[in-house]
């Protein structure tokens, strides 16, 4: 009897604890792809406009009394870096971490679905977007207009 109610006990707390949900990762954790460079403040348009955006964020979440965060980081990549190379990277690092391709739900497959056909339209600017309970990593690969081999990606991390 004893161990059938320490049995139950066990499972019941199983079962609470992952109904919790793991604790929010930070942009910081997130996995780099090989051979990517972070970009710096200071030292990139696109850096300094990431910046301007997390503070833009985080007055307009203040200000209308709402939590969460959004947090981003840029990167230079190596010229050779295709978006099916990035992709499968993401998916395979972010997956094995318990992430899920896409935003969930109906209208998130659906969503995932209309920016795989955007992604094979465009070569200049592909994204994807991973959710992991209430966070979702959106990773954009981004090809400079003016110069093919500049090749960047920005990783945009929202938590709620």
């Amino acid at each position: 009897m004893k161990t059938t109610t320490r049995l139950l006990i066990m499972l019941f707390s199983a079962l609470l604890l992952g109904a919790c949900g793991s604790k929010p990762v930070a942009i910081a954790d997130m996995p780099v792809y090989p051979g990517a460079t972070e970009l710096k403040p200071g030292e990139s348009n696109i850096a300094d406009t990431l910046k301007t955006n997390g503070q833009q964020d985080a007055a307009m979440r203040q200000a209308a009394g709402v939590g969460g965060s959004t947090t981003q980081k840029g990167f230079n990549l190596p010229t050779d870096a295709k978006w099916d190379q990035v992709k499968v990277f993401y998916t395979d690092k972010l997956t094995a971490s318990g992430w899920t391709v896409g935003m969930g739900g109906p209208g998130g497959n659906i969503a995932s679905q209309v920016m795989d056909q955007a992604n094979q339209a465009n070569t200049l600017f592909q994204t994807a977007i991973f959710s992991k309970d209430k966070q979702t990593l959106t990773v954009m690969r981004v090809v400079d207009p003016t110069d093919a081999a500049k090749v960047q990606m920005i990783l945009s991390l929202s938590t709620q």
